[in-house]
């Protein structure tokens, strides 16, 4: 057990050390840890830890999962709704017998074995999508339709890679029996979400503070899963219609306070397990399995994005047949170069009966075409979003401005501190302090001017707000601690200060 820790914590500190780094340089720190855990297992300075799918599977997905779903605005789910069922439903089936074919076609796998590499490469990864979406800002509905379907798309495809797999291994495949657990997987899923959902929304309510908040969705999202599983039905989808519902119910009903602390713990739980799991995921690159699989891996990815373009084409022209809803062009293309594979494709594959066809070959399958995805994909997603004019980046004049305001303040600050050294005379000072003023009021007044209309002049003031309150919390928060003030009226003004703060946070959002 020691042992085992040691390993644990050794990880997970180097993958801390990692992440920094990357957020420090501005490259997703999903692709960072995946490339450094490859690196140090090919250097030896690690040993190889073994990724085990009944862990990915039931300890982390459903964290990963809830914690999505408790953040997405359900009322931009509800109004994306259309295109997003569209994705997670006849999409992934698309998907699956597109992939499918082409794999046959080109690798020369038997039918039921092709359905299988399809399932698998139908799972998508929402990590590398919604980093790219919070470096840059992009329409909201573009938003809550790759979020929405990142959600439900994974449910759907671990039960059509359960279901493929049994068909593959001899199981009984009859038409019938395959709708019937489908059916049981699906619709189950969904039932056991809104009972938990129901159950945990009204546990919330009654909870008298923050600790026993987060130990309720604790229970609540674990409950859910284990039990969706045992019963055969899908443990995603319950998890996700609890995130949505307690999501929901935690914003009406809970104080501002307790709010902020939920989301707070899920999304530290949340940024620990993608550290831990990606920098994992690396480790199980064999870079010589890929050398040797190269051809069939690239042939392998030709299929995965004749798939996907099926799939987001094919099913977007039903949608506007049915419904006359109309899908941008660019969003089309973003949603096919966004179908990056991750942790979950590989602990789905590693997870296949031992009896499965050509697991072996799944096997060296999969986690290629996830290294590649993620390389290739996820790293430059953020340039492709703006290469696409997806991005509602800031207007270059007040950008420029705005840079040359905070460039005029800190001059007169340093000349201060030059001043207080005795570094430069009282006249020289006067005079440099002047020229810089009239900058900063030359910068603030074209500043001003420029972000009347400007589409990007709320969000800016949102941050400004953000730091204000979190400043103001901080001091009321010492004052307390000392006593200068007392708690009461303290805790008062905190109430409405995280009022404000998680209203920023959803219109931000």
């Amino acid at each position: 057990m020691r042992h085992t820790l040691e390993v644990l914590m050794l990880i997970l500190a180097v993958g801390s050390a990692v992440a920094i780094a990357a957020k420090r340089v501005g490259i997703p720190y999903n692709v960072a840890l995946v490339l450094v855990g490859l690196v140090l297992v090919l250097l030896g300075m690690v040993p190889a830890a073994p990724l085990n799918p009944e862990f990915i599977l039931i300890g982390v997905l459903p964290v990963l999962v809830f914690e999505g779903a408790l953040f997405a605005n359900l009322d931009h789910l509800r109004d994306s709704r259309n295109a997003i069922l569209t994705l997670a439903v006849p999409g992934v089936a698309l998907s699956l017998f597109a992939t499918a074919a082409v794999a046959m076609w080109v690798l020369d796998l038997p039918f039921t074995i092709a359905l299988v590499l399809g399932a698998l490469l139908a799972i998508t990864d929402t990590v590398s999508v919604l980093l790219a979406f919070r470096a840059v800002r992009v329409p909201e509905r573009l938003a809550a339709i790759m979020e929405g379907e990142s959600l439900f798309n994974d449910g759907t495809a671990l039960v059509l890679v359960t279901t493929t797999a049994g068909i593959a291994a001899g199981a009984d495949a009859d038409a019938i029996t395959i709708i019937r657990s489908l059916l049981i997987a699906i619709v189950g899923g969904g039932l056991f979400g809104m009972a938990f959902a129901t159950l945990g929304a009204a546990a919330l309510r009654a909870t008298p503070d923050h600790l026993t908040a987060v130990l309720v969705s604790i229970v609540v999202v674990f409950g859910a899963s284990l039990l969706s599983e045992e019963l055969h039905a899908s443990p995603v989808i319950a998890v996700v219609i609890v995130g949505l519902v307690l999501g929901r119910a935690a914003r009406r009903y809970l104080p501002p306070s307790r709010v902020l602390a939920l989301r707070g713990f899920w999304e530290t739980i949340g940024f620990a397990i993608n550290v831990f799991v990606f920098l994992l995921v690396g480790m199980q690159i064999d870079a010589v399995a890929l050398y040797q699989e190269a051809p069939v891996i690239l042939l392998a990815l030709a299929a995965l994005h004749i798939g996907r373009v099926v799939a987001v084409f094919g099913g977007f022209a039903a949608l506007r047949m049915a419904t006359r809803e109309k899908i941008p062009l660019r969003w089309k293309y973003t949603m096919v170069f966004g179908n990056i594979k991750g942790a979950l494709s590989m602990a789905a594959v590693l997870a296949l009966p031992d009896d499965t066809p050509f697991k072996s070959r799944l096997v060296a399958i999969v986690f290629g075409v996830t290294f590649i995805t993620l390389v290739s994909q996820a790293l430059p997603f953020a340039r492709v979003l703006r290469w696409l004019e997806l991005t509602r980046g800031a207007d270059p004049e007040v950008a420029g401005a705005r840079a040359r305001l905070i460039a005029a303040r800190r001059g007169q600050l340093e000349l201060d501190t030059l001043l207080e050294a005795g570094l430069v005379s009282r006249r020289a000072h006067a005079e440099k302090k002047a020229a810089l003023q009239r900058e900063a009021l030359e910068a603030d007044r074209r500043m001003r001017n420029a972000e009347i209309g400007a589409s990007d002049g709320h969000s800016v003031d949102a941050h400004v707000d953000m730091a204000i309150l979190d400043a103001q919390r901080g001091a009321l928060v010492e004052a307390a601690r000392r006593g200068v003030l007392d708690a009461e009226a303290a805790n008062d003004l905190l109430e409405a200060l995280d009022e404000k703060v998680l209203t920023l946070r959803d219109d931000h959002e």
